[in-house]
């Protein structure tokens, strides 16, 4: 398994678009969870933080394969996949991605 994580700083004004793209993802948990299945995820967390009074999320994903995981999830036609890609380009501002350093799952 490999992990991943990074840090989306939000534009200014996205709480209620924030708001809308949790509820509907929660909302359709099963969808989500299938599609995830054919990502190969076995887990994808997402976290609000604030740094120096700005909003960002933090997201972490464990997937068999994050490049496949990504190439699945950027070809996928199913709607939830667009809503969330669209939401994020919407409410995103920059992302950074993490680099790892430890993984205490995988270390003897």
């Amino acid at each position: 398994m490999e992990i991943a994580a990074g840090l989306i700083k939000l534009k200014p004004n996205m709480c209620s678009e924030l708001r809308e793209w949790r509820d509907t993802l929660q909302g359709k948990c099963r969808e989500v969870r299938a599609c995830l299945r054919e990502e190969g995820v076995a887990l994808e967390a997402w976290f609000e933080i604030e740094i120096k009074c700005e909003p960002y999320l933090l997201w972490v994903m464990q997937a068999k394969s994050v490049a496949e995981a990504r190439r699945v999830f950027m070809n996928s036609t199913r709607e939830i996949d667009a809503f969330h890609l669209e939401k994020m380009m919407r409410i995103g501002d920059d992302q950074i991605e993490a680099r790892l350093l430890i993984d205490m799952g995988r270390t003897p």
